[in-house]
């Protein structure tokens, strides 16, 4: 059986991380375009409520951070650690989403042609 050794944490590590994940919450917050508002209605909380979270003013519940996570479409592990999780498929998807929000419904179609496009192109290795 293997043990583990116990690494004291001094309060301002727990509060350095506090608002080194209140950054990530934010950030993720803002990269999906949603106020502090919007936030705070989804997790039935008041907007200043949101506000401390963002600041590292004040615990984020489990259950209040799996409702971020799923909000934000960012893992849990994400908004604790800050280690991006192995696929970015759904970042990705969300960066395409935005890319393309207020096109008109003729650039949208450009767009998926150019994409059929680049999926019929051969692949080429580009060696360095």
């Amino acid at each position: 059986m293997a043990t583990f050794k116990s690494i004291p944490m001094t309060s301002s590590d727990l509060d350095s991380d506090r608002v080194e994940m209140g950054e990530r919450l934010r950030l993720a917050r803002e990269y999906v375009g949603l106020t502090q508002e919007e936030v705070a209605a989804a997790l039935g909380v008041s907007r200043p409520a949101v506000t401390k979270m963002e600041a590292g003013a004040r615990k984020v519940q489990s259950t209040e951070l799996s409702a971020l996570a799923r909000l934000y479409r960012r893992s849990m592990e994400y908004l604790l650690t800050g280690i991006e999780p192995a696929s970015s498929a759904p970042e990705q998807l969300a960066f395409l989403a935005r890319a393309i929000k207020g096109l008109s419904d003729r650039d949208l179609d450009e767009v998926a042609r150019f994409a059929e496009f680049l999926k019929q192109a051969p692949r080429t290795v580009h060696k360095e």
